[in-house]
């Protein structure tokens, strides 16, 4: 039986803005993210999120190469995707994943991350366990957000989320890192 405790709503975001999981890195938390999730999340992997966001604290995003950087292999690592020119509505896929979490961050550029409703969406494929993923096609419209230097975003398992989606007719290059974090049961 498990003795864990669970934040209320109002906890988690006080938790959040303490910043003790920030390990120096001065980027805030986006609104949309489910603060009691983090919470528990961070709390059952707390080695896992230090890792990673110690690495962001300690590294300029803009000087890193396109790759993969391990931090805990299998574990913990950042995808850091080349240049890239957001897309249409129409043209990104929405998505979510099982094993791990994600941690999306753009540091350049000027696009939109949308959050779909579950219950709005039809998958387009069945679950693919190596890539850890299901693409969806929205039923309704997704809410969307601006995504910014000054904020980053987590999406659970229960997130299907559509990022990199272009914010105006004038878009630019766009830069991001993902950063995947295994979800702890």
């Amino acid at each position: 039986m498990s003795t864990e405790k669970v934040m209320t709503p109002e906890e988690a975001r006080e938790w959040m803005e303490t910043r003790e999981w920030a390990n120096g890195w001065n980027v805030n938390p986006d609104a949309t993210i489910d603060a009691v999730e983090f919470a528990t999340q961070y709390h059952r992997n707390k080695p896992l999120w230090d890792k990673l966001f110690k690495f962001l604290a300690e590294h300029d995003p803009m000087t890193l190469e396109p790759g993969k950087i391990e931090l805990e292999k299998g574990r913990v690592w950042i995808n850091v995707p080349e240049e890239y020119t957001p897309k249409s509505i129409e043209e990104t896929r929405t998505e979510n994943h099982r094993k791990y979490i994600d941690l999306q961050y753009t540091f350049v550029g000027d696009e939109l991350y949308g959050l779909a409703d579950p219950d709005k969406v039809t998958p387009t494929m069945e679950y693919d366990p190596i890539k850890d993923r299901t693409f969806y096609t929205l039923d309704a419209p997704a809410s969307y957000v601006h995504a910014g230097a000054d904020r980053f975003f987590l999406y659970f398992p229960k997130d299907l989320h559509q990022p990199s989606v272009k914010a105006s007719e004038n878009h630019g290059i766009s830069r991001k890192l993902v950063g995947k974090i295994e979800y702890a049961e």
